[in-house]
């Protein structure tokens, strides 16, 4: 990547500073430093005066290099590497292997640094990785940080530090974990560090290195979501639901803009509408001229003073999700949405001054019949009809999540997946301002075999990262790995069996096997 000039970077001394962290996201720039994640870990590490961490995208640079120093990952002690999405599983392992660093961890001594993985893919199932990575993450950053740096600066030997971490709540090392590992979490967001000082590129909003919210300063309002829908890994991995108060919020409001000269906020937290201070909050914002923008929000939160206050704060896209055109299919789902509501809402929405509608809707979803399916479209067309000049409608399949009730469900075929795409595609409206973008099934298929996959399917990600991928190469690394697609994605699982993910407790087992008999109950009816 050219060298790019941003707000905030933090420089150290190689020769002074005695830890050195790689933080590495698996993805672009851009994607990187959009969310909060980046910048949450790279404070986090560097508030510590013994702990240096510089940032290295996996963009397919070869070497991979830090932003900061330009060095590579086998110049760091400790490459950690937050993992947002499955496929990142295999740039992950091309970074590695452009960096001159042994994949299987087997094969690595104390030469190498230590590979560390979190995010909310390995926090579900790592299994996938336990070949290639030593060290698991499995919960909230803030907890862990301090006790990963603290146990290498008090074990210089690689075995000696794997044991040791081994034992402490909220690392998985495999090979040395011998009981089921708890996801650990802050108790209290106020509590815990926020980053103010966040870092902006300098770039023009126009650019492509320019993250996708353009230059904003990132504010966490709430961490995990109430609602629990039965397919959401967001929510169930993040229990219990914690908010930040109105007074830290805007303490992290006034010094955020101050450190960034930014004007304008990302409301980032899939339960945001949840925070009872999030009315509040953007008033304030509103009356300071301060812009901001807000994530996808609750349907059944989400009221005309509300909706008012964010179109001042120069949101013009409202984002919602659906998830279904059947209301009986959204009730076994866990997300009780009237159709009413939804026109009701998006005509709020239209009155307050937006005119672009961002949708969200997932097939395979139990329940779902033909009828559901075109009911997308129809219910696309009452939308647009509403005088809306841009909707962009985006449909994913279901993909199966461990930590979720939905953990035991297969992914929809691949014929019914192509075929309900037709319906979909068939039911828009024509002559409308419409955007549709469905996800392949073969990228489906590719996810959920990276969720629902067990340390065998390591081999399929070994794989495609050494083979460089591309048309017909999961097929093959699944042959060549010994696995039957069938066996791994395709195959509903029973309560009873056991689970490849078993000793990560980042859920409740009991309530996902509570809830998950219910909807069987409920779908078969």
């Amino acid at each position: 990547m050219k060298r790019l000039v941003e707000r905030n970077v933090v420089v150290k001394d190689w020769r002074k500073t005695p830890v050195k962290v790689a933080l590495v996201y698996p993805g672009g720039y851009r994607a990187g430093m959009t969310g909060l994640t980046v910048q949450f870990l790279y404070h986090l590490f560097n508030l510590r005066e013994d702990t240096l961490c510089e940032r290295v995208f996996l963009d397919g640079s070869k070497p991979p290099r830090s932003l900061e120093s330009g060095r590579t990952l086998r110049d760091f002690d400790l490459v950690a590497a937050t993992i947002q999405y499955e496929e990142g599983y295999v740039e992950l392992l091309k970074g590695l292997r452009d960096s001159g660093i042994p994949l299987r961890r087997s094969d690595r001594d104390g030469r190498h640094p230590l590979i560390v993985a979190g995010g909310p893919c390995v926090t579900a199932n790592p299994t996938v990785l336990e070949d290639y990575v030593d060290v698991f993450a499995i919960g909230d950053g803030e907890v862990l940080v301090d006790k990963l740096v603290d146990a290498y600066r008090e074990n210089r030997s690689r075995e000696g530090l794997l044991e040791a971490l081994s034992d402490m709540p909220g690392f998985y090392v495999p090979g040395f974990t011998q009981n089921p590992v708890e996801r650990v979490w802050v108790e209290e967001l106020d509590e815990a560090p926020h980053p103010t000082a966040q870092v902006i590129p300098l770039v023009d909003e126009r650019s492509p290195l320019c993250p996708v919210f353009g230059l904003t300063l990132g504010l966490e309002v709430t961490r995990g979501c109430g609602r629990m829908c039965l397919f959401c890994l967001a929510s169930w991995i993040n229990m219990p639901v914690r908010h930040r108060s109105l007074e830290a919020m805007l303490g992290i409001v006034e010094e955020g803009l101050r450190r960034t000269g930014v004007n304008k906020v990302s409301l980032v937290g899939a339960g945001a509408t949840d925070n009872r201070w999030l009315k509040d909050l953007c008033q304030h914002l509103v009356s300071m001229g301060v812009e901001f923008s807000t994530p996808s929000l609750r349907m059944d939160l989400l009221d005309r003073e509300l909706m008012r206050l964010i179109a001042q704060g120069g949101q013009r896209t409202l984002t919602l999700a659906p998830e279904t055109a059947s209301e009986e299919v959204r009730r076994l789902i866990g997300k009780p949405i009237p159709d009413d509501r939804l026109l009701e809402v998006s005509e709020s929405a239209y009155e307050a001054g937006f005119r672009r509608l961002k949708l969200y809707f997932m097939i395979g979803l139990p329940g779902e019949d033909r009828d559901s399916l075109e009911g997308v479209g129809r219910l696309v067309d009452k939308l647009a009809r509403k005088g809306f000049r841009d909707i962009h409608v985006s449909v994913n399949p279901l993909i199966p999540k461990a930590q979720t009730p939905f953990q035991w469900l297969p992914l929809a075929s691949r014929s019914y997946l192509t075929e309900a795409s037709k319906l979909i595609r068939r039911s828009m409206p024509k002559g409308l301002n419409v955007r549709l973008d469905i996800l392949k099934p073969a990228q489906a298929e590719l996810q959920a075999l990276l969720s629902l996959g067990d340390r065998r399917t390591g081999r399929v990600v070994e794989y495609m990262a050494l083979s460089g991928g591309g048309r017909g190469a999961l097929r093959r690394a699944v042959k060549i790995a010994g696995l039957r697609l069938e066996d791994v994605v395709y195959s509903a699982k029973t309560l009873e069996e056991h689970l490849p993910w078993s000793m990560i407790r980042s859920s409740n087992l009991e309530l996902l096997r509570k809830l998950y008999r219910k909807l069987e109950s409920e779908s078969v009816r």
